[in-house]
């Protein structure tokens, strides 16, 4: 064992997500190759450090695996972060979509040097397309939609793709390991472009929460999928695009 994430439980009861050290590891390096992290690179920690997204997507862990430059924020005020992207030359962060708009809005006034950005992560919630645009052309920098499961499954758009997937999509799988199905309330694999819950199982996906026997029967399946909680529609190229959540039993 490495360390215990937070997760989001049923009727908003938290969960201890237990991680090792192999999988937090292969975790935060498959994510700094997909989005080619170097020693060159700055990744600016603007939301909690303790959120799997700021963590390892490839975030804190990915960057200092390759030898990065890592800067935490006090907080995702606008004002304090786009100053340090300026001051630090920051190349690579992640911010919530409510954050990058704050981001955006702000940016108009307070005329920080943000030139040396190459890549903002967009995490959680539904994809908007207006925002990851606005990123594009206010920054000049690529936007990159993202999705991070409590129980581990990363789903990512790809540098090397085409802008519409970092628009309207939260990508494909990070590891060519990941298995993922979407299915019905009966469990039932759904067709492409229908709305499911996601289930997921990989090289980096836990087997089960800390000491908590009654939440894994109803949390995985028999044949060891992680029930995320979330929803989503595949597209017929295989991205992924995030619809919401289940509601709480």
């Amino acid at each position: 064992m490495a360390f215990f994430l937070l997760g989001d439980g049923d009727a908003g009861t938290p969960v201890i997500v237990p991680r090792t050290h192999d999988d937090y590891l292969c975790q935060a390096r498959a994510a700094a190759e997909s989005v080619s992290l170097t020693e060159d690179d700055v990744y600016l920690a603007a939301l909690p450090a303790a959120s799997n997204l700021v963590l390892g997507c490839p975030g804190i862990i990915g960057a200092l695996s390759v030898g990065a430059a890592v800067v935490l924020a006090e907080d995702a005020d606008a004002g304090e972060c786009l100053a340090a992207v300026e001051r630090e030359r920051v190349t690579v962060t992640s911010v919530l979509p409510a954050v990058a708009r704050l981001w955006l809005d702000a940016s108009a006034t307070l005329r920080a040097d943000l030139s040396s950005l190459r890549l903002v992560q967009i995490g959680g919630g539904p994809a908007d397309r207006d925002t990851a645009e606005r990123i594009g052309s206010a920054w000049g920098c690529r936007p990159q939609r993202l999705f991070a499961a409590d129980a581990g499954l990363i789903t990512l758009t790809r540098a090397a793709g085409p802008d519409e997937a970092a628009f309207s999509t939260h990508g494909r799988p990070l590891s060519p390991g990941d298995e993922i199905r979407v299915v019905d309330p009966d469990g039932e694999d759904v067709p492409d472009g229908e709305q499911g819950e996601l289930l997921a199982r990989g090289p980096y996906t836990v087997r089960g929460y800390y000491r908590s026997p009654g939440l894994d029967a109803r949390a995985f399946t028999p044949d060891g999928y992680a029930r995320t909680g979330h929803l989503v529609r595949r597209a017929p190229d295989g991205n992924l695009v995030g619809t919401g959540r289940l509601a709480a039993a």
